[in-house]
């Protein structure tokens, strides 16, 4: 019998409408502040941002399990989220999940 994986990850490529030098510095800060939100209010272990040489901007996401990050489904957002989630849909293309599933080794410690 296989243990409950520890650690749910899921993968994005975010596509910003258009990109400017600007547009790219307020991507990464409303990036951190939707991360910052999800490990505040939803239970996310955090995520890292990379910017790929084809100009989109990657992200790595973390949970504890599947089924908390499946739980922010049924999460209620306050006013200043959906604020920071309205800035993101006028400066971002849909974002698209690349995959998602349960970590099976980390080599980085």
């Amino acid at each position: 019998m296989n243990p409950q994986p520890l650690i749910y990850g899921v993968c994005y490529r975010f596509t910003l409408l258009s990109p400017t030098a600007e547009n790219d510095a307020r991507f990464v800060e409303i990036w951190s502040a939707i991360t910052n939100y999800f490990k505040t209010h939803c239970g996310a272990l955090g995520s890292r941002l990379h910017l790929g040489e084809d100009g989109a901007f990657y992200a790595y996401a973390q949970w504890p399990s599947e089924a908390v990050f499946k739980a922010v489904s049924e999460h209620i957002p306050n006013p200043d989220f959906m604020k920071i989630r309205l800035e993101w849909a006028e400066l971002c293309a849909p974002s698209e999940v690349l995959f998602e599933g349960p970590m099976l080794r980390d080599l980085t410690a």
